[in-house]
């Protein structure tokens, strides 16, 4: 009964996840249209979904901000300024990177704490680190 309520929420998190990208991914094609033969950008999207696993952000936009934002707990620190973080919406472990502000203004990351990480939506087992929360 445990591990077959286990797999459910796992799958619960990965249909949350491909119901947030599927969105997301209408919300880009509403963003754009074709007038004269080219492809023009009418707005830039964003979506943000609250679920009760956390909170999970798509923003299509510049270079930076093409990426799908999570909240996770940093479950280990590994050298080079990375962690090993499983996100609260699917309990997927990704690798993580501190970002540069984070860097810059010396904030320490400990195993448990919360964090918000960014991550790229051409590699989803990578990402980096924007926020560390209280």
């Amino acid at each position: 009964r445990g591990p077959a309520r286990k797999e459910l929420a796992t799958m619960a998190g990965r249909w949350c996840t491909l119901a947030v990208l599927i969105v997301a991914m209408l919300e880009v094609t509403a963003a754009f249209s074709l007038q004269g033969g080219g492809l023009t950008r009418l707005s830039a999207p964003s979506l943000r979904v609250q679920t009760r696993a956390g909170t999970c952000a798509v923003s299509m936009g510049k270079k930076k901000d093409d990426c799908i934002e999570m909240e996770g707990v940093v479950t280990e620190s590994l050298p080079n300024a990375m962690f090993r973080v499983e996100l609260e919406i699917n309990k997927e472990t990704i690798l993580a990177h501190i970002s540069g502000k984070i860097r810059k203004n010396y904030i320490k990351i400990l195993p448990g704490d919360r964090v918000t990480c960014e991550i790229s939506p051409y590699d989803l087992s990578k990402g980096r680190i924007t926020f560390r929360y209280k």
